[in-house]
């Protein structure tokens, strides 16, 4: 005998089930069985006292629509709040530190001193042009401060535009020069389409077939700077896609821009910032010693050795009839505890350790010092590697590439591949170097790492540092000076294959 499912009848069916299964049984029946499987979901039936969640289909671009107000709220923040800067100072220092360095690889196919000749010019333009404030349209900065900026920009704003320029006529060692530009500059006022079928949205044209990006309209100046006569802060122009990075992180599918990486955390780091001015009141108005004088039935008349404030050491006299109260100030609480918990849910929502976040290191040994890092390290190279090495420094490669071709001519630029950089991150800082040295030594040794692995990993170019080795030997050789690092000096480290030139014998 079949069974058949019906709805429930009891307080639980509301007018509108009562409607469906008059009209339509199958209707709600089906209705009826999704609200039991729903039952089930505790997430699918938060309660009133969840009313902060908001349940939402909409894309990433339509959930990030106030983007530009939360960037304003991070940047007081940042401006106002001590530890929101730090949050940004820490990002940024791990992410950049003092550079991520570009290294060029020459084809092998090119004949050996072609290749020696390019790795020179190479090195000599990258000193020249993008270790200097050439690179930088302001003069201001170097490309490593150019990184800096752009890194700061994507914490605070969630993403940061870096125009091409082409200086004609300018004494540079290459043709291109960078400006970092705030999201603001997005003419995001332009929306529609255009006679040719491509698409705008916020200020950015998309192609109607493939729908890859083709152009962004930018303001002529910063929406939100000073009226400069004779320049109209509205007005926009169009530039064309293959003159803009735009960097942000990418978090979801289909997402066009960035937010603010304060955006889950601001709201624990105003409150931490309003709770230690609350904790400094309580501290001014604990360390207040009240008395409250009641006078006797001589109350009007003046007593000269009661003042108006009290003193440390003074002893005072009252009369029988007079009393003298005085009020208990408040305790300090909890107060460390607080902080401690809201700055570690902060540091966890933005991908940072507690202790790199406050500076805090009480209670924190080397295992544990070690295991914190090893988890932001993580975070610290998907940044780098999934964000900033892709979306900004491999096409600034190609444009640099393109500025050394257009500069000079060279037989080698008719082979593809010729030339090509790649992007070495600052170096990690060591918790414990005599163990971690020990370790790395190791790892080349039996096979595990490569010597030129371990150099990167440090942060260094592997090709500059064995030319400052040889340039150091050299120079050495030439005095005649023996340092223990050279294993011809130290007998211990000498083997029966090993000999002067570098060769067995």
């Amino acid at each position: 005998m079949a069974s058949t499912c019906q709805p429930s009848q009891g307080a639980d069916m509301n007018l509108l089930d009562r409607f469906f299964m008059a009209v339509a049984p199958g209707r709600a029946m089906q209705r009826e069985k999704s609200r039991t499987i729903a039952m089930h979901y505790r997430a699918a039936r938060l309660g009133r006292r969840n009313d902060g969640l908001k349940a939402s289909g909409s894309d990433a671009d339509l959930a990030s629509r106030d983007r530009r107000q939360v960037s304003f709220y991070a940047r007081d923040m940042i401006r106002n709040t001590p530890f929101a800067r730090r949050v940004q100072d820490v990002v940024s220092g791990h992410v950049v530190g003092d550079g991520i360095i570009p290294k060029l690889q020459v084809s092998t196919g090119l004949p050996q001193a072609l290749q020696e000749n390019l790795r020179r010019r190479g090195l000599e333009m990258i000193e020249e042009h993008l270790d200097t404030t050439a690179i930088d349209k302001n003069g201001l900065l170097n490309l490593y401060g150019l990184q800096a900026l752009a890194m700061n920009t994507v914490v605070e704003s969630g993403e940061v535009l870096i125009r091409r320029h082409r200086p004609i006529g300018a004494p540079l060692t290459i043709p291109l020069q960078l400006e970092v530009l705030e999201p603001e500059y997005l003419d995001d006022s332009r929306w529609g389409g255009f006679l040719d079928g491509n698409e705008i949205r916020e200020g950015i044209e998309y192609d109607r077939e493939s729908g890859e990006r083709v152009a962004y309209w930018l303001y002529t100046q910063h929406p939100g700077g000073e009226w400069r006569p004779g320049h109209n802060p509205m007005t926009s122009e169009r530039v064309p896609a293959d003159e803009i990075l735009h960097l942000f992180r990418v978090d979801r599918p289909g997402q066009t821009r960035g937010i603010s990486w304060f955006t889950p955390i601001a709201e624990k780091l105003v409150n931490a910032d309003d709770a230690e001015d609350a904790h400094l009141m309580r501290q001014k108005i604990a360390a207040c010693f009240t008395a409250f004088h009641r006078l006797g039935a001589d109350g009007g008349r003046e007593r000269q050795e009661l003042g108006g404030t009290l003193q440390p050491g003074v002893i005072m006299e009252i009369a029988n009839d007079e009393e003298m109260e005085f009020a208990e100030p408040p305790a300090v609480g909890d107060y460390p505890d607080f902080m401690k918990n809201v700055l570690r849910a902060a540091a966890m929502g933005i991908g940072l350790t507690y202790e790199a976040l406050t500076g805090d290191l009480s209670g924190v040994n080397f295992s544990s010092a070690r295991i914190g890092r090893l988890e932001m390290e993580r975070n610290i190279s998907r940044w780098q590697w999934l964000m900033i090495i892709p979306m900004l420094l491999q096409p600034l490669g190609r444009w640099i590439e393109e500025a050394w071709i257009e500069e000079e001519f060279e037989e080698a630029w008719d082979l593809p591949g010729a030339i090509r950089f790649t992007w070495v991150p600052p170096h990690r800082i060591l918790v414990d170097p005599a163990r971690e040295f020990g370790a790395l030594r190791e790892a080349v040794r039996s096979g595990f790492q490569s010597r030129q692995g371990v150099v990167r990993q440090l942060g260094l170019d592997p090709e500059r540092l064995l030319a400052e080795q040889q340039q150091d030997k050299d120079e050495a050789d030439r005095l005649g000076l023996p340092f223990d690092s050279d294993p011809r000096a130290d007998v211990s480290r000498q083997n029966a294959n090993f000999s002067d030139e570098g060769s067995t014998p």
